[in-house]
């Protein structure tokens, strides 16, 4: 009996040892970390281990040309989407995805996105799962990066790119949100979940920026047209914040704007005529001198 619980002790001991190497009590030479960005509306998250160069030869050498290699070090990289992005022509869903590069020594590179996305390396990589391969160039740099490093840059609401660097080294990864179609739900889903008194609130908002950025003008003449038809039927108002005739004033403003986009000059001047002959509490004056309504109302009159 005695024998037998010193087996089961030693057994024991030697498992929780063994848990002990895995999990790695000492701190890895390549640092873990992360990077996160949020474009428009999608939510990117980078996880990598950061390499020094520690005066090696990386390129073709610590990094082998025509290989697979893990684009970090330690475990694989992983990129994680709140939201599909579309990359070229392809789309990527939504999800956790380990990153792979081929490099190549006079060509494209290869960048991968694969389904499986806990593992160490590039090991037990498999071609099957990849979700997406899209090539793309390298190029030098003139200062070097000692560790490795990634970034994701942003260009407005709907565009970005992924950025390795490395040594003297650096490929990007552009790709494309579907902002436009995120921002029509959330606006639709403001809306509905507002008070019969203020849904027109969003409809205004989501109508101004879609003229401010020249995108779907029938869907911003279709919410402009809402917000003034609830406005209009609105008893109630709170004048916490803006006055009636402010929030009017900025809704004639907006209409008019949408209306002379859609090359109705003649509409666009009478919702100009009601904005002046009111004042909207002060709105005429001031988007006067920042935006030039009299400017844009004299230019409107000549094309109508």
């Amino acid at each position: 009996m005695k024998k037998i619980t010193l087996l089961l002790l030693f057994s024991f001991t030697i498992q929780l040892i063994y848990a002990q190497y895995q999990i790695g009590i000492i701190p890895r030479v390549s640092p873990d970390k992360a990077v996160y960005q949020k474009i428009g509306y999608t939510e990117i998250e980078i996880r990598y281990g950061s390499p020094s160069v520690n005066n090696r030869k990386i390129w073709g050498d610590l990094v082998p040309y025509d290989k697979v290699w893990r684009a970090g070090a330690n475990s694989a990289t992983t990129i994680e989407l709140n939201a599909p992005i579309n990359i070229g022509d392809q789309t990527l869903d939504s999800g956790i995805y380990s990153f792979f590069i081929i490099p190549k020594e006079n060509d494209k590179w290869t960048a991968i996105f694969n389904k499986t996305s806990k593992q160490w390396g590039a090991f037990r990589y498999d071609e099957k799962e990849d979700a997406l391969r899209v090539e793309v160039n390298p190029r030098t740099t003139k200062y070097k990066t000692e560790n490795l490093s990634y970034s994701i840059s942003q260009n407005g609401f709907k565009y970005g790119s992924i950025i390795l660097s490395w040594d003297f080294m650096e490929i990007e990864v552009p790709f494309e949100t579907n902002y436009l179609a995120a921002f029509e739900q959330e606006i639709t889903t403001r809306a509905d979940a507002q008070p019969e008194y203020i849904k027109w609130i969003p409809y205004l908002q989501g109508a101004e920026h879609l003229e401010q950025i020249n995108n779907k003008l029938e869907l911003a003449y279709g919410w402009i047209n809402k917000a003034e038809e609830i406005m209009n039927a609105t008893k109630e108002w709170n004048d916490q914040f803006y006055p009636r005739e402010y929030v009017q004033g900025h809704l004639f403003w907006t209409k008019a704007k949408i209306l002379a986009w859609n090359n109705n000059y003649t509409e666009a001047v009478k919702y100009i005529d009601k904005l002046k002959s009111m004042d909207g509490a002060g709105f005429y004056s001031k988007q006067n001198e920042n935006e030039g309504i009299d400017t844009h109302y004299e230019m409107w009159k000549k094309r109508g």
